[in-house]
């Protein structure tokens, strides 16, 4: 309907319903709708199943207005009187023509067990109740809004079919079946081979997304957003992981440093390669980040917190770069990354330009897995990466300075609720819980660990009114362990 359009309606009842009809016409035309009513329109002289059958067969009547009781659905089926002259047009008008949106039962009385009365004709169009006083106004706000074209709820825009779903470059039932087969096998030699095949076989799955010479920025993102179903893949298996026969930290940390080292490294790709391009290992870089990220948010999620130690604090052995044998030690702030093709080549060129991250925005609004991977969710789980680096004995390289030294928590705008765990530090219960987290033994070594987590440099984003908070700034130390 146009927006300048006054809506024009025809009200078919029973003298039976005057008391319902006449204030309900009255105050549809007191909201701006012109209602055609026998009592009003219908002069002295006129031809009364005339002015009926123009008022239902005129273009210009937009909805007809069905006003349904006892009396009224008795002489319908009937065909009695002038409900049964209007009852054959209105038939006719529903069975023969396709514009049948435009009659709308009215329901102005129900029988002794709450059934409406309404004609047989139209008893399985959905109706406006207008029957029950308790409900009358929510019912006479569906009628407005229905001849209005004004629905409560609007249906979306059509959007476009996301171009990730023609990146049919992966085939992932060989994961998914190894998943299954370790959640069905009751043997624990078994389940362990699994386990370590299906770590062999997600890294082989992941290099089918290689591209040597994908170096347009919106080819990168686009590739990336493709590989949601191979990580979803990875985080049923973590499912299945936890509830093995196995260590579960030291699981997870070796196929990260797996994929880290097999992944990024150009050799993996062409054996005599010399040389490699700036981006060409980059959706696997942001997809070990984005995948590290879902592991911690698991792992909190069922409280998990000596694996998370164990993943935390493990050293990983990683190559310095992408063309280098040699591996060195470290930490896992190696599994962070920002990246610069897609942060600051791609999207100035989107909608998104004046986010402060395009992956930030992406990993919490569009990358969810209910119900454990929310937006919150995985927001405070980068944000755990960050408070926490500082207070665990993590290995530190001089070879990777600054960049073994931090974790740069992305995510951290999108955080709208405190972390739980720091919020819950002044009871002594909570704070033994959080030894397993911390690898410590005592209240007073733990306050020594969170005194450490202290605010530093460059941990927010240019033009932003707020840093990540640090760990010391969300807890008082002379308030830890201070009540059961």
């Amino acid at each position: 309907m146009k927006e300048d359009k006054i809506p024009k309606i025809f009200m078919s009842y029973s003298w039976s319903s005057d008391a319902l009809v006449v204030p309900l016409a009255q105050r549809l035309v007191s909201h701006g709708v012109d209602v055609v009513l026998d009592k009003w329109d219908l002069k002295e002289g006129q031809d009364k199943y005339v002015f009926m059958e123009q008022c239902v067969n005129n273009p210009d009547i937009d909805k007809v207005l069905i006003i349904c009781d006892k009396k009224y659905a008795e002489k319908a089926n009937r065909r009695e009187g002038g409900v049964g002259d209007e009852t054959a047009i209105i038939s006719t008008e529903i069975y023969g023509k396709v514009n049948q949106e435009k009659f709308i039962p009215i329901i102005a009385e129900c029988d002794e067990d709450g059934t409406p009365y309404v004609p047989t004709y139209i008893k399985t169009r959905i109706y406006i109740d207008l029957s029950d006083d308790s409900n009358y106004e929510a019912e006479y706000e569906k009628l407005l809004r229905n001849i209005y074209e004004k629905p409560l709820v609007k249906k979306p825009k059509l959007g476009t079919k996301p171009e990730w779903l023609e990146e049919d470059k992966a085939n992932i039932f060989p994961i998914q079946d190894l998943i299954k087969q370790i959640k069905g096998t009751n043997s624990t030699k078994k389940q362990e081979a699994l386990i370590h095949k299906f770590m062999s076989e997600y890294i082989e799955i992941l290099k089918q997304y290689y591209n040597k010479n994908a170096t347009d920025p919106k080819v990168v993102f686009d590739t990336f957003i493709g590989m949601k179903s191979v990580r979803d893949c990875f985080l049923d298996f973590l499912e299945v992981l936890l509830c093995a026969e196995c260590d579960v930290g030291s699981v997870i940390s070796e196929i990260f440093e797996n994929m880290f080292n097999t992944l990024i490294y150009a050799k993996t790709y062409e054996k005599n390669v010399s040389s490699c391009g700036e981006y060409e290992f980059e959706i696997y870089k942001c997809h070990i980040w984005e995948l590290f990220i879902c592991v911690i948010a698991f792992l909190r999620h069922y409280k998990e917190y000596k694996v998370i130690n164990e993943i935390l604090t493990n050293t990983y052995f990683l190559r310095i770069n992408a063309l280098d044998e040699s591996k060195l030690p470290t930490n896992y702030s190696r599994f962070r990354h920002h990246s610069r093709i897609i942060e600051e080549h791609y999207k100035p060129t989107t909608e998104y330009k004046n986010k402060y991250t395009l992956m930030g925005h992406i990993l919490c609004n569009e990358r969810e897995k209910l119900p454990i991977y929310t937006s919150e969710a995985l927001a405070q789980a980068d944000l755990f990466l960050y408070q926490i680096f500082n207070a665990l004995d993590v290995p530190i390289n001089d070879e990777y300075r600054p960049f073994d030294t931090y974790w740069f928590p992305t995510c951290y705008i999108y955080t709208k609720e405190n972390i739980q765990e720091w919020e819950k530090l002044k009871s002594r219960k909570q704070c033994e819980k959080m030894f397993e987290l911390f690898g410590v033994s005592s209240i007073d070594e733990l306050k020594s660990s969170i005194k450490k987590c202290v605010s530093e440099r460059g941990m927010g984003y240019n033009g932003c009114f707020w840093n990540a908070r640090p760990l010391s700034s969300c807890v008082k130390l002379d308030e830890i362990g201070t009540m059961n």
